[in-house]
């Protein structure tokens, strides 16, 4: 009974002394993705890099063509050509094949280092706004709304920074 009687006491000595939490932080949350993916310099940036990798593909596409009609070729005059014809010829092919390999990862490499390098830029720029914004609007934490489960939509703030990134990035 005494142990019962100590429980309740530390129990409720507990419950009277926590005081519910009360933060002066004023949070925000955004879309990063959303502002990168529909703000204005974004989808320029976006279409570039999808107008490069194109022009790639169908580069890619040609030299694939090219080098399957080579090995067309060959397959069919293997029984007309010689033996050291046709060994030149499927060495051109080989080369040619590991020249296609180098350009397919050559090609892939500067569109990749493209990419970051121009997001990355527009990253620092989208980082200055919002650091200004954060220090204009007195707000102590921004969260992306990615990592965020369920918030009030008063605090969501993708479309008021997407309008400041228009019209700061041109």
């Amino acid at each position: 009974m005494k142990k019962i009687i100590l429980i309740l006491t530390t129990f409720s000595f507990f419950l009277l002394t926590l005081t519910p939490s009360i933060s002066s932080e004023k949070i925000i949350f955004i879309d990063f993705d959303f502002i990168v993916n529909n703000s204005n310099h974004g989808k320029v940036i976006l279409k570039t890099l999808k107008s490069r990798k194109e022009e790639n593909i169908k580069e890619l596409k040609l030299d694939e063509k090219n080098i399957k009609d080579e090995e067309n070729d060959i397959k069919i005059k293997k029984d007309i050509l010689s033996e050291e014809e046709i060994n030149k010829k499927i060495i051109s092919l080989n080369n040619n094949i590991k020249k296609f390999q180098t350009k397919k990862k050559s090609m892939n490499s500067e569109l990749n280092k493209l990419q970051n390098e121009k997001m990355n830029n527009f990253i620092n720029q989208i980082n200055s706004i919002l650091e200004a914004y954060m220090k204009d609007q007195s707000v102590d934490i921004m969260l992306n709304s990615k990592h965020i489960l369920i918030g009030k939509k008063t605090i969501n703030k993708t479309e008021d920074i997407l309008k400041l990134i228009n019209q700061k990035i041109k």
